[in-house]
């Protein structure tokens, strides 16, 4: 089904197949990635994920005891990331977005802005 899109395409689809994120916005985001060593650059951070998965279970033997705020979408990991932030902090705030997707600002902006300020 998606043989034939970039990453940036496949990832805006977490909501809806043609609209989660404006086509404009789409297309600003295919043209930023196809310009050269942008996936590259892209793509590294994954590279540390062996790392950082050690150093987090280290670094998790200590909860966080400041506020924490995940914001998250419905239709991609908005519940999971709020259960693995009650994991490590004791005092979390956790907002899951209805209709949503990975891309919370570009799909919810004004749902995202208002929890960020609340929390705030």
């Amino acid at each position: 089904m998606f043989r034939n899109r970039c990453p940036v395409q496949q990832r805006a689809s977490a909501r809806h197949k043609t609209h989660s994120i404006r086509e404009a916005d789409r297309k600003a985001y295919t043209e930023a990635y196809s310009r050269p060593g942008r996936m590259h650059a892209g793509w590294a951070y994954f590279v540390s994920f062996q790392q950082a998965a050690k150093d987090f279970a280290q670094l998790s033997q200590t909860r966080l005891t400041m506020p924490v705020l995940t914001i998250g979408g419905e239709k991609s990991l908005g519940e999971a990331l709020g259960q693995q932030t009650k994991l490590v902090a004791t005092n979390a705030t956790v907002v899951v977005l209805k209709n949503s997707g990975h891309w919370v600002m570009e799909e919810r902006p004004k749902e995202t802005t208002d929890a960020l300020v609340k929390f705030l």
